[in-house]
């Protein structure tokens, strides 16, 4: 069965598309557990670095010279921040792809 120009076209555009979403999710996929992963990373290197328990003076960590009870709200504001960095990309994306279709 042969195709007319017009068929081929849109068939050949057709699996242009589905091959470009089909990338564009592996990339959003790829960079949503990169973000996942360096957040928990970020926890765990606050965790051993802070020493949240016991302030001793002077240290040469700058934030980490504060007291005790402010661990948790620098924790806070560092989260707010990653998902902040999240939902704008995922906006972005999102956005591009409405463009594109």
């Amino acid at each position: 069965m042969k195709y007319t120009e017009d068929e081929a076209f849109l068939e050949i555009t057709k699996r242009g598309a589905q091959i470009r979403k089909k990338k564009q999710q592996r990339q959003v996929k790829i960079l949503s557990a990169a973000s996942f992963m360096l957040t928990f990373a970020l926890i765990g290197v606050l965790g051993v670095v802070g020493d949240f328990g016991l302030v001793r003076g002077q240290t040469t960590y700058g934030s980490l010279m504060l007291s005790a009870e402010s661990g948790g709200y620098i924790l806070v504001a560092v989260l707010a921040f990653a998902l902040g960095v999240l939902i704008t990309i995922t906006i972005q994306k999102y956005r591009k792809m409405k463009e594109k279709l």
